[in-house]
């Protein structure tokens, strides 16, 4: 009878230690989505937020003439500042959160960080080329330094997280830094 009793109490340990890791997967993974949930900033409000700003970059610049004066490029330059500044502000603030959520997205499987990356340098891209385009680069070159350097910053992290995110988005960071080199030339 005590070998019967035995057979059930090991029977019973085993299905208890099949049973138990599903029980703590679903709590890890719930615990996981909860975090993910806290975890704040994501590039897709980031794009939003960008997006917003390079708004109002672009209609400040929509009423700039093509040759513009001296004075005046520099008026507009100053009206576009803190809308440059925010950019770089928000890039820099967000660089935290968004990685670690870039590494949750990760294992999660979020195939949408390189084709959200893609859009905010994009984005950025377009304002960068449309204001050196209408001021020049000797106006906005201490503001779209910072910018570069914060998206840099950015990108960097990201590439630590998630690798292959230099490679995915290199041609792109290579069109904004070739607009900014084309500009320098034209300085001298």
């Amino acid at each position: 009878m005590k070998a019967f009793l035995t057979f059930f109490a090991i029977g019973g340990f085993i299905a208890g230690s099949i049973a138990n890791p599903i029980a703590i997967s679903n709590s890890v993974e719930k615990r996981q989505e909860d975090d993910y949930a806290a975890l704040g900033a994501t590039l897709t409000t980031l794009l939003a937020d960008i997006q917003k700003q390079t708004a109002i970059i672009n209609s400040t610049l929509e009423t700039v003439p093509e040759n513009v004066s001296e004075d005046q490029a520099t008026t507009d330059a100053a009206q576009i500042a803190p809308q440059l500044q925010a950019i770089t502000d928000l890039i820099t603030a967000v660089n935290g959160t968004v990685v670690k959520r870039a590494l949750v997205e990760a294992r999660f499987g979020k195939p949408d960080l390189f084709k959200t990356l893609s859009i905010i340098i994009y984005e950025i891209l377009g304002t960068v080329k449309f204001t050196l385009f209408k001021l020049g680069l000797g106006k906005v070159v201490i503001y779209v330094t910072p910018l570069v350097l914060s998206l840099k910053s950015l990108l960097f992290s990201l590439d630590l997280v998630v690798g292959g995110v230099l490679l995915a988005v290199g041609p792109l960071v290579n069109e904004v830094l070739k607009a900014v080199g084309l500009a320098l030339i034209g300085l001298v």
